[in-house]
């Protein structure tokens, strides 16, 4: 079992990063993807757009509440590349997970030092059940994300798959058109 709450992968290329970017965008372009280009905050502006991120999801007629977004970022490592790739869920469902995570982090210290107090009065450290309570819906969500990520599995490692395809150094396949290639 793994405690990962957002599966990384890292892979290092001997291409510069704007071939990388390039063959790859081309690539997915025609890929059984949604292709989002981003660029990395605080990244600044340059006269050529810097696309050295982007999330790849599965087609919307496929996704759904567990479906895994692959966020990539592509930089330059010497003469090559470096791409770094993290499976997330949907923003919101990140961000809510985080939400929750952070206001049960607080409720369980509060509740902790409320019940210190109590003790050292000579109370009664009721507040003890907020900590457990807090602490078992935790582990709860925690579960739930583990649960969430094998329902993904399949999605997650096609995901891998057409990214680590797109990004190969290999010449395109002899199927392909000719004008696909060349936008």
């Amino acid at each position: 079992m793994t405690l990962a709450l957002r599966p990384t992968f890292s892979l290092d290329l001997d291409r510069p990063s704007r071939e990388v970017l390039s063959q790859a965008f081309d690539r997915l372009a025609r890929a059984a993807v949604q292709l989002r280009k981003t660029q990395i905050p605080g990244g600044g502006r340059t006269t050529t757009p810097a696309h050295d991120h982007f999330i790849l999801t599965v087609p919307e007629a496929q996704q759904h509440f567990w479906s895994p977004w692959l966020s990539v970022d592509v930089s330059p490592q010497g003469s090559g590349s470096h791409v770094f790739a993290r499976f997330m869920p949907h923003p919101s469902v990140w961000t809510a997970f985080m939400f929750g995570y952070l206001a049960l982090s607080i409720a369980v210290l509060f509740s902790l030092v409320f019940a210190l107090a109590l003790s050292n009065s000579g109370g009664s450290p009721w507040t003890l059940a907020i900590t457990g309570g807090a602490v078992v819906i935790m582990v709860l969500m925690w579960w739930a994300s583990q649960v969430g990520q094998r329902l993904a599995r399949a999605q997650m490692e096609e995901l891998r798959q057409i990214l680590e395809t797109a990004l190969s150094g290999e010449p395109a396949e002899p199927g392909e058109p000719a004008e696909r290639r060349a936008e």
